[in-house]
């Protein structure tokens, strides 16, 4: 499954969340509905892609970008008892490089995923989920090839996402979580500036955690 242009992604999800916007006013007007925030903290795994166009003498998906393991925290808004907003956030992932199995640097990267999510009812403590939204990657600290090579700095993507809660009480849950992204990062010369190629990390972020519910 892949979108046709990021446009389209953010179309729909804009349409969603403006109308579940006028649902908001009365989703939680009944005292017995919890707070419409939820904080949930979880371990990650960054599965990345091993993808890129051939350029530069560079043979196609012929570079890696290595997978990390690290935490992070997210913050949900529930527009409506259904639909709700989430923020994913991170401290930079660090990342090596490597061409053919041959290391030639890293780099830094900061991941936001904004993610729109709706979420099933009827199964008790067990609360499914899908979502989908827009990323930005922001590459720093970048170190490739000595400083002979630079990657774009500012770059955006989509996503979709699926995921389950598993309500401990009324406050406390367990989450498990999978999103499937897709970016591309301009891989360029220090020299010249110019983009040799792009990378196509493309990672799967899978997550594991708890939750709280205010």
């Amino acid at each position: 499954m892949k979108f046709s242009t990021k446009k389209t992604l953010v179309a729909a999800v804009a349409l969603t969340a403006v109308a579940g916007s006028f649902a908001a006013s009365s989703a939680f007007a009944d005292d017995s509905e919890p707070s419409p925030w939820l904080v949930r903290v979880r371990m990650l795994q960054v599965q990345t892609m091993q993808g890129n166009d051939a350029g530069g003498g560079v043979p196609a998906d012929s570079i890696k970008v290595a997978n990390r393991t690290q935490p992070e925290i997210d913050v949900s808004y529930f527009i409506t008892h259904n639909i709700s907003a989430e923020l994913v956030a991170s401290y930079p992932l660090s990342h090596q490089v490597q061409v053919n199995g041959n290391y030639i640097g890293g780099f830094q990267e900061l991941p936001p995923i904004l993610n729109l999510q709706y979420h099933f009812d009827g199964m008790g403590n067990f609360v499914p989920y899908v979502g989908a939204g827009v990323m930005y990657m922001r590459t720093m600290n970048v170190s490739l090839e000595g400083g002979a090579l630079g990657l774009q700095q500012n770059n955006w993507g989509e996503d979709v996402q699926l995921g389950a809660d598993y309500k401990l009480d009324n406050h406390w849950l367990l989450n498990a979580d999978i999103k499937k992204t897709w970016v591309s990062v301009g891989l360029n010369s220090a020299a010249t500036g110019g983009t040799i190629l792009q990378l196509h990390p493309d990672p799967y972020i899978m997550g594991v955690g708890v939750g709280y519910r205010f």
